[in-house]
């Protein structure tokens, strides 16, 4: 028994050193304050509650949840200088990207996801964040009536597919954010074969495998 409480202790203190870190990290560039620190702290318990049920995220993530899942949507405010756009999150499943960004500024975002469960997840996380969240549980296939000026994506599909779905959604002066694995560069050249568009590679600070996309001017051959 006395080995269990131990080592319970032993996780928690990694586990508040690790959101420590994340903390700082984003602190490098933007400037996160206490309430949202709260916000960010709430949405992570509530995760893993209901990821003990859903299988929201990985097992072997969540050790590692604010530097593989926090601090790796984050990033993504880097390359965002308008928080008043209209931004759409593709596949948002636990609200990885769309809810942390809507708790650290976004003003409007829209959680596309397919998986009912999930939208049930996503509508009880919304309540955290103080700005406007809307839930669509649809398949994008299905999607109609919307435009946005940015449309982010986590995990979601190929780079061809992403393209695909955004060129339908994306208003003409808008752009994509995506983050992306080690397959990107192949992704790129097999997209280049359906669709014209412009894009900017900035490496990830989460993972040396990986990169986040911005691309803009996307339209089909």
């Amino acid at each position: 028994m006395a080995e269990i409480i131990a080592e319970t202790i032993a996780g928690n203190i990694g586990i508040e050193q690790k959101k420590n870190s994340c903390f700082f990290e984003i602190k490098k560039f933007y400037d996160l304050n206490n309430s949202q620190e709260k916000k960010l702290e709430e949405f992570v318990e509530l995760l893993l509650n209901r990821n003990q049920n859903f299988n929201f995220i990985g097992n072997s993530t969540i050790s590692d949840i604010w530097n593989r899942h926090i601090l790796d949507c984050t990033q993504l405010l880097k390359y965002i200088e308008d928080d008043n756009l209209k931004f759409g999150d593709f596949g948002s499943g636990a609200g990885l990207p769309g809810i942390i960004l809507s708790i650290l500024g976004l003003k409007e975002i829209h959680l596309i996801e397919k998986s009912f469960r999930k939208c049930e997840f996503l509508r009880e996380a919304k309540l955290i964040s103080n700005h406007k969240i809307f839930v669509q549980n649809s398949k994008l296939e299905d999607l109609k009536n919307l435009e946005f000026d940015c449309i982010i994506s986590r995990a979601l599909a190929p780079l061809p597919k992403l393209l695909d779905y955004s060129s339908k959604f994306l208003a003409k002066e808008g752009f994509c954010l995506f983050l992306k694995g080690k397959n990107l560069q192949s992704e790129i050249i097999e997209s280049k074969k359906d669709f014209n568009f412009e894009y900017e590679l900035y490496p990830s600070i989460t993972s040396q495998e990986s990169n986040i996309i911005r691309l803009k001017k996307i339209s089909k051959k």
